[in-house]
């Protein structure tokens, strides 16, 4: 499942943060998820145009079953908001609806180390594995809730995609989004709502999630420390009966400078 979220800021790069799911990841996998749902749909089927946004034309003469076997119209709007001035129904409308942060430890996991292994084969064909240390990792966690507001014309309307979208994240798509970094905790639905819109009446409700994701930042350690020692023993040791080599020791002081000047 892809998503639209990307980062206009050099900021995450310069402070080395790999991962920040606060709001915009979030709010983009819970539509991505939608869309992909209900694209699968005849009835409530979700149609995009040339751009990727929800496929509304003019339904000026428009067949009232056009979608259902075409692709003339999407027969549900699914988005953060409405595009330009129109209003359509039936909608699934997503917003964010405020987090909090939730440290997952009393120092942020500062002083945890990520390391890399580094092979080494020597001119008898004996090779070593090196773990040597890449990066110092801080780590946090923020509690929120997405909710997600159901608008339709009709009371029929209005059961069935509440019990659909209810149903989607709690089972359908619960493990893609725990591995794609947010973790749906509870879900609620709200008492039914009906206001009286345009001399009809618009019937809502909404469905929220309590998520839970999180932040993380990898500082690399030639940033922190400026030459690593590797000590390598050389010899042959796999070959019988025949003299070993001597055994050799090898010092190897990499400079920070030095591998700047080699760029």
């Amino acid at each position: 499942m892809g998503t639209s979220n990307t980062f206009n800021t050099d900021l995450y790069s310069i402070n080395h943060y790999v991962q920040n799911s606060l709001i915009s990841h979030p709010k983009s996998l819970i539509i991505e998820s939608l869309k992909e749902f209900f694209s699968l749909d005849s009835y409530y089927h979700y149609q995009r145009d040339s751009w990727g946004f929800p496929l509304t034309p003019d339904h000026t003469d428009l067949d009232p079953e056009a979608g259902m076997s075409d692709d003339l119209t999407t027969r549900l709007f699914i988005g953060e908001a409405y595009r330009k001035d129109i209003i359509y129904y039936p909608a699934l409308i997503v917003k964010h609806g405020g987090s909090r942060s939730v440290p997952i430890s009393m120092n942020r996991n500062v002083g945890t180390v990520q390391w890399g292994l580094t092979k080494v084969i020597d001119g008898y064909g004996n090779e070593s594995l090196f773990s040597t240390p890449t990066h110092f990792i801080q780590a946090g966690a923020w509690e929120g809730t997405i909710s997600v507001d159901v608008r339709t014309k009709s009371l029929r309307a209005r059961d069935e995609l509440t019990e659909l979208v209810s149903l989607l994240f709690v089972d359908n798509c619960f493990d893609q989004l725990k591995n794609s970094g947010v973790l749906i905790k509870t879900t609620t639905i709200g008492s039914p709502s009906e206001v009286e819109e345009r001399n009809d009446n618009l019937y809502s409700q909404t469905v929220s999630f309590e998520i839970r994701s999180e932040w993380r930042r990898h500082i690399p350690v030639e940033s922190v420390i400026d030459a690593i020692n590797i000590c390598i023993d050389l010899g042959q040791f796999t070959t019988t009966g025949q003299n070993e080599a001597p055994n050799l020791t090898i010092n190897t002081s990499i400079e920070l400078i030095d591998n700047l000047l080699n760029l």
